[in-house]
């Protein structure tokens, strides 16, 4: 496991000072500790953590509130620890991929568990970002090589097979890649 980074914003210090012992005792990295929601949100964009984990009760800006910028502008995961009467309040952001909430009395078990499944998720969500990526840009390319392969057809009379073999060539001859040979194409053709 790499080792993630870990942004702490709590109101009372020993409270911060255990969640930041927690954290490094499994392995993660504390990149920060701040005690209210105004200076959360500037280390957040300061520092860019992988994951914040705040109190509610935040002075200057709560917690939640805290929570539902840094989740609308994609900053990075949130953990929000709130009371049982709180953690009604943040349904809105329940759904939210990257957040959960936990209910105090905080268990080291319950938060490490919790910290490990969001970044496996984290991965995981990464890891689905990167194939669909790719994915468009292989579609990307195959859409240029087919229109270049309709105007190798057109103005060359080139048959279809013949068309994708003269680009095939051209890029490996070339070493371009096949999506840079086809706009070439489609730039000279394409007037």
């Amino acid at each position: 496991m790499e080792s993630a980074r870990i942004l702490i914003a709590m109101s009372n210090e020993v409270s911060s000072g255990k969640l930041k012992n927690i954290f490094i005792e499994n392995g993660y990295t504390v990149i920060g500790q701040v005690g209210d929601g105004q200076e959360c949100l500037r280390r957040v964009n300061s520092i860019a953590p992988d994951l914040v984990v705040l109190e509610y009760e935040l002075p200057i800006t709560n917690g939640f509130e805290v929570s539902k910028i840094i989740m609308e502008d994609k900053l990075c995961d949130v953990i929000l620890i709130a009371s049982e009467a709180q953690k009604s309040l943040v349904e809105d952001l329940s759904g939210e991929v990257g957040f959960a909430c936990i209910t105090k009395p905080l268990g080291k078990t319950n938060l490490i568990n919790t910290v490990e499944l969001m970044f496996k998720a984290r991965r995981k969500i990464n890891k689905l970002e990167k194939e669909i990526g790719d994915l468009k840009e292989i579609l990307n390319t195959r859409k240029e090589v087919e229109k270049a392969k309709g105007l190798l057809m057109k103005y060359l009379n080139l048959s279809e097979a013949e068309a994708f073999k003269r680009i095939q060539k051209q890029s490996m001859d070339k070493g371009i890649s096949m999506k840079e040979i086809a706009k070439a194409i489609i730039l000279a053709y394409d007037i």
